[in-house]
């Protein structure tokens, strides 16, 4: 079995003051015979599906409206905190495995555990991880609506062109000698001559394709090898932790088979990918759609490698919440119900939006990229069988994500070593305290 592994640390609050008796509340309104609420997301990526379950519920619910809102990532927590302080958030909000706790310091998401009851409505389909991440003191927050994992997704095409074999669940890596994953992906790392990273005549100086590519990113980065290494993700200047980064760093400047971070950044990961200059990279089933409209070339999907204390996922999960401040709560409520329902997974699943909460809807999802040739499969490969665990959530996380992201950034540009930066990031944390 596998194990799920759950950081329980005190969030911390925001710096936000509240008082949801003299604010106005969420911006919605009645109008026509019908209440109209606010429904706040950040995924571009899944809004197709979104609002495919929406018009549905419209459909079957005509007393109540839904305007559908989105921001960016980035804009969309900032705007969260900004609304929530101010007492004018969307009537029901997307929520966040990072931001679960920070939101519910400020006094967010109102509890379900009433409702649930009163309208007898079972959790028991659900991907009880996600259940678990949005459950507070016994009380839940949030209706679960997804889960997500992070694989490897490769150029078929590429691998095809070169006679290379794809990668599978047999790769490994390792810190000493970077194991057969980097073997594989050196055989993928083409020089403008045609030589694979694998020839004495390689010019590393010339590489046209790279059989690798590394992101500054925990989520699709650095988390799951500091986990494969049996390093604490929130200690970087543990020595297993450390070992991992160094990993990271030594695929662009000891291997040569991953891009520098220069260009990743100035280009961008997913269309350096969609370029076809890319062989393999990480990335989670949320991104499948965007990868669906950006790669003219056939991409496919392959577990993780196993790292030396076997193979972790970060699994991430989205719940949807009703804010503390609506003037409609009960027409919140019946919205939110609808989103848990067994008929609104099924729609997530059938549109290929995400893997919904409710397992029997798995297949489904799985079926709809099939149907488009892409083997999707190893994500609930990797969920069902490798050590999974989710964010840590702890107090000033944004603080101290952004002293993360500033000194990886510099081990990944080649500036600092990993344990340098480990301590560095250690100092920061502690300076800016709990």
């Amino acid at each position: 079995m596998k194990n799920r592994m759950l950081f329980v640390i005190l969030p911390g609050l925001l710096a936000l003051t509240m008082s949801l008796g003299a604010c106005r509340g969420s911006d919605s309104s009645s109008r026509g015979g019908a209440t109209t609420i606010r429904y706040f997301t950040w995924t571009a990526e899944q809004i197709d599906g979104i609002r495919a379950t929406v018009a549905e519920f419209e459909a079957q619910t005509p007393n109540v409206k839904v305007d559908v809102q989105t921001a960016p990532w980035d804009q969309y927590w900032q705007k969260m905190q900004t609304e929530i302080a101010g007492g004018n958030a969307a009537d029901v909000f997307m929520n966040q495995t990072w931001y679960f706790k920070t939101l519910q310091g400020a006094g967010a998401a109102e509890p379900l555990d009433d409702w649930i009851k009163r309208d007898n409505v079972s959790l028991a389909a659900h991907n009880q991880l996600v259940v678990e991440i949005y459950t507070e003191n016994g009380k839940l927050y949030a209706m679960p609506q997804d889960w997500d994992a992070i694989c490897i997704v490769y150029n078929k095409d590429l691998f095809d062109a070169h006679g290379v074999p794809y990668p599978d669940e047999t790769l490994e890596w390792n810190p000493n000698d970077g194991g057969s994953f980097i073997e594989r992906a050196k055989r993928m790392t083409i020089d403008s001559r045609g030589n694979n990273g694998l020839s004495p005549n390689f010019d590393r100086e010339n590489i046209s394709v790279y059989g690798f590519l590394v992101q500054n990113s925990n989520n699709v980065g650095y988390w799951n090898f500091m986990r494969m290494n049996g390093g604490d993700i929130l200690t970087f200047n543990d020595p297993r932790s450390v070992e991992a980064i160094q990993w990271l760093q030594d695929t662009m400047y000891k291997y040569f088979v991953a891009p520098q971070q220069a260009a990743v950044q100035s280009v961008g990961a997913g269309v350096m990918f969609a370029s076809g200059t890319v062989a393999m990279h990480l990335n989670g089933n949320w991104a499948l759609g965007d990868l669906e409209k950006q790669c003219a070339f056939n991409w496919q999907v392959a577990m993780l490698p196993s790292g030396p204390r076997g193979r972790s996922t970060i699994v991430n999960g989205i719940g949807q919440s009703v804010f503390t401040g609506s003037q409609h709560k009960e027409e919140s409520w019946t919205f939110l119900k609808w989103l848990g329902s067994a008929r609104s997974q099924q729609i997530l699943a059938e549109t290929g939006t995400v893997f919904p909460s409710t397992s029997t809807y798995w297949p489904n999802y799985i079926k709809f990229w099939s149907d488009k040739g892409r083997d999707i499969s190893p994500f609930q490969k990797e969920f069902d069988t490798a050590d999974t665990f989710i964010a840590p959530l702890v107090p000033k996380w944004n603080e101290k994500d952004a002293s993360v992201m500033k000194n990886i950034d510099l081990v990944f540009m080649n500036r600092l070593s990993a344990k340098e930066a480990g301590d560095a990031i250690m100092a920061d944390f502690a300076a800016i305290g709990n």
